[in-house]
């Protein structure tokens, strides 16, 4: 007896500091039963409005099951994350992700490269409070779901989602609606769809969130690419877009994994991916290296840490071709992107 009421105390307490002032927010209002405006009784309005933008059953019905199924969880995390992120203690996070949704308004091209899947995963997962426990709006909520004893299954969901991270991965073929990806580093592979319809070619590197199956479901043993494929590539010697760029990415591992301070190569790549060498890292490599898209997927080109490869800044604009639309057609003979 005494066990299980420890482990109902550890279960309700939450993570981190943040999410233990959260839940002490809860439980204040229903001991108390606040009937003016408070915290508690504004999200609770809020909800009300935010529930209606969650996919329903029905619609649920036109996605594949597995994309479903986290197309489902992140709404419902979103309503979550809208409950409790007006909350005073939640203010210096809330500024940051407000901030860099005004500086890089994501929307998809051409408004913007940062697609709205990839903020919302963003600013859900990754962002944190600095400190050992790293807390995101997603643990957060998560660790206030059981406090408030919502279903097991969703919350094993976020968790699935909060582990998730952006990786670089080379294509090594496709079949079907499947694409086989090798992730860099961790040398992994997967099996995943790719929703948005692009399949890509064998060679090209992806900059990708992939989320893998979260039960144990026959049918459901392969992952999906959750947000819009960024292909990378660097400039060629005609300005050319070129994708196969395995070599080049390795290189600024080798560059960058001492800067995150990890014992292993392996720890390195995944500080650096999930969390970059600060907030806005990854954001702002994408909005600097945009170079041209299409309806399922987007072209980055060139690389964090050399300025001058990416077409977005004062040094790499010099480089840019002249400012006609750009398409590309991949070239059988040659293997790459060139412009049409």
């Amino acid at each position: 007896m005494k066990k299980k009421a420890q482990l109902k105390k550890k279960t309700g307490t939450g993570r981190g500091p943040v999410a233990r002032k959260v839940i002490a927010s809860a439980r204040q209002h229903f001991q108390e039963k606040i009937t003016h405006l408070s915290d508690w009784r504004e999200a609770k309005i809020q909800a009300e409005n935010f529930r209606k933008t969650v996919i329903s059953k029905h619609k649920l019905t036109e996605y594949d099951p597995l994309h479903g199924v986290y197309i489902y969880a992140q709404n419902q995390l979103s309503v979550l994350i809208e409950l409790i992120i007006e909350l005073p203690m939640l203010d210096k996070l809330a500024d940051v992700y407000s901030e860099a949704q005004e500086e890089y308004m994501p929307s998809g091209p051409p408004m913007s490269p940062l697609t709205t899947s990839y903020f919302t995963c963003w600013g859900s997962f990754d962002l944190c409070f600095s400190g050992a426990k790293k807390e995101t709006l997603c643990t957060i909520a998560t660790d206030l779901c059981r406090f408030l004893k919502v279903d097991e299954g969703l919350t094993a969901l976020f968790e699935k989602m909060q582990t998730s991270r952006m990786g670089i991965y080379k294509h090594e073929g496709s079949s079907g609606k499947s694409v086989f990806l090798r992730e860099m580093i961790t040398d992994e592979t997967v099996k995943a769809i790719s929703p948005g319809g692009y399949l890509g070619h064998t060679g090209e590197m992806w900059f990708a969130r992939v989320l893998p199956p979260p039960f144990d479901i026959q049918g459901l043993d392969y992952s999906v690419v959750f947000t819009t494929p960024y292909v990378l590539g660097k400039s060629g010697p005609r300005k050319e877009f070129i994708p196969f760029v395995e070599e080049d990415w390795l290189a600024y591992f080798i560059r960058n994994f001492p800067k995150t301070n990890a014992k292993t190569r392996e720890l390195a790549y995944e500080y650096l991916m999930k969390y970059g060498l600060g907030r806005n890292y990854w954001n702002e490599y994408v909005f600097l290296a945009y170079r041209n898209h299409q309806h399922d997927m987007i072209l980055l080109e060139g690389f964090p840490d050399i300025p001058s490869s990416l077409p977005h800044t004062k040094e790499g604009r010099k480089k840019l071709p002249p400012a006609e639309p750009e398409a590309y057609r991949l070239s059988p003979s040659k293997g790459l992107f060139v412009s049409r």
